[in-house]
């Protein structure tokens, strides 16, 4: 969650998927989550689930809120957590495409050079998304680019990115 929005506990959302429209529905169930994936505990140690009154685009953010957050004080303790969906109910992804959550903590490699860095964030730029990678040196951005990225292989969690001078630098 990007900041909270109103008095009434809405929060302004980036989507980091292609179908916001599904995931943020009224009715859908999403739960709290950390940018690697982890569901975060309630108040009681289990995940808390947070199910989706209404979910509507607002500029290049969604507008969400959810049954179990009904002011704005309770809504800005929440910035910075990530709505994560139960994976068994999403569409399954086609054979050349994956989640944008499912490259957090992707090994980075960079062809015939082996291990570079871990895939730390990702971001989505107008000019389109960016990898933060975490690298012994740094955290340098690489665009994601056909020319770049040369491959993904979900089975091991590795991107290769092609061998360019200076790109993580």
């Amino acid at each position: 969650m990007r900041r909270a929005h109103g008095v009434r506990g809405a929060w302004a959302v980036e989507s980091l998927n292609d179908a916001p429209d599904v995931l943020f529905a009224s009715g859908a169930v999403l739960f709290a989550g950390d940018r690697e994936g982890n569901l975060l505990p309630g108040a009681d140690g289990a995940p808390q689930p947070l199910h989706i009154e209404d979910g509507r685009p607002m500029n290049r953010e969604w507008l969400v809120r959810v049954t179990e957050v009904t002011d704005r004080d309770v809504s800005d303790a929440w910035r910075g957590r990530y709505l994560l969906a139960d994976a068994a109910s999403l569409p399954e992804a086609d054979e050349d495409e994956v989640y944008v959550g499912d490259l957090i903590g992707m090994r980075v490699e960079v062809d015939g050079q082996g291990l570079v860095g871990h895939v730390r964030d990702v971001y989505d730029a107008p000019q389109g998304f960016i990898l933060e990678v975490e690298t012994s040196t740094g955290r340098p951005l690489v665009p994601w680019h056909d020319e770049i990225v040369r491959s993904i292989d979900e089975e091991t969690r590795t991107i290769v990115l092609a061998p360019l001078a200076g790109l993580l630098d």
